[in-house]
Parts: structure tokens; sequence; C-alpha cells
């Protein structure tokens, strides 16, 4: 059960990293610049494939 879990969702960092992304675009969907939300999430993937890519 350890490595179905292991594989869905990899390590804790991964889940941190994704979970941030996802706080950071709903914060900046219910801020006054939520027009420009749509450019917020591919930064922060971005920003924690960089992340995740020297760990």
């Amino acid at each position: 059960m350890r490595g179905l879990f292991k594989t869905l969702f990899g390590d804790a960092r991964h889940v941190v990293a994704v979970a941030l992304c996802l706080m950071v675009t709903l914060a900046a969907l219910r801020s006054p610049a939520a027009p420009a939300a749509g450019l917020v999430l591919p930064l922060c993937l971005l920003a924690a494939a960089a992340y995740l890519a020297r760990r």
C-alpha cells in the first residue's frame, strides 16, 4: 500500500509544492488582480518544478 501512495503522490516535497501552487492560485483568484490569475499558476508550477529539479 505504501508503494501505491508513493507512486500516486510522490514524496512530501511534491505534495507540498502542489499545495502551495494551489493556495497561491486561489489567493490570486480572490484578489483584485483576478484577471491576471491565469498567469500565476504556470509561473508557480514552473518555480515548483525548478525547486524540485534541484532536490
